[in-house]
């Protein structure tokens, strides 16, 4: 055995093999992964190590496991990193308001970047996307359209990164408020400030207005921050 395998326990050393496929480009996004039974020979372990591994990344969302057909690279790990990221609040006793700041960063990125790079058929969504506000009379309805807005917002960034981390605090939000939207809509005063901010915003898209654009985000945390002060302090009291 080697002196680099004696150091590790044999399942780091078949994850750090695997790892370093992927690395290097060897393995790629929907390759299939070679049979247990060909890394157990080329690394001298035993089979069920190799196993071992493959379902560790399976649980992360970083291989597939098809019946029959073999294991395949993904790259599918929101599931896996949500639970993750919700252990580690737990322990270091996070609380929401510090999500939401991070959220706050996200957008703020994500406009200036969709100012650069926004397509006409991604402006237009958003446009068709306030028109269905303006035309709803269900609060659920109106904050399902309020998560769309602020998604296809992301998306026109063009940045995955943002992307896939814009989506785990967003869900993570809704996870620890339950209905936030929706308590926030249920106030006429609130409900007609959101609108005019997300018609701002969508305005300084078009114009590619940075100040302005950021002028209105700030208007409209300003309102959900509000709220998620109020909701906070209460779980702080209960």
């Amino acid at each position: 055995m080697e002196a680099s395998k004696l150091n590790k326990k044999t399942y780091q050393y078949v994850f750090d093999y695997l790892s370093e496929q992927i690395l290097s480009g060897e393995l790629k996004l929907n390759d299939r992964i070679p049979p247990e039974r060909d890394i157990a020979e080329k690394l001298g372990v035993s089979r069920n190590s190799v196993r071992e591994v493959i379902h560790m990344l399976e649980v992360t969302g970083l291989v597939e496991c098809l019946q029959g057909s073999g294991n395949y690279v993904r790259c599918d790990p929101q599931d896996y990193m949500m639970k993750s990221i919700h252990m580690v609040m737990s322990l270091l006793k996070i609380n929401y308001i510090e999500i939401f700041h991070i959220r706050c960063g996200y957008e703020y990125t994500s406009l200036q970047l969709a100012m650069e790079v926004a397509t006409k058929e991604e402006l237009d969504k958003l446009y068709e996307i306030l028109m269905k506000m303006e035309q709803t009379e269900s609060i659920k309805e109106s904050a399902k359209l309020d998560v769309e807005f602020h998604d296809t917002l992301t998306a026109a960034s063009h940045n995955r990164m943002l992307i896939l981390y814009s989506s785990m605090i967003r869900d993570l939000s809704d996870q620890f408020i339950e209905n936030l939207r929706t308590r926030i809509l249920n106030d006429k005063r609130r409900a007609e400030l959101l609108r005019r901010s997300h018609w701002d915003i969508y305005h300084a898209l078009v114009k590619k207005d940075y100040t302005a654009g950021r002028k209105a985000m700030e208007k409209h945390f300003e309102i959900v921050g509000e709220q998620v002060l109020k909701i906070e302090q209460k779980q702080e009291k209960a």
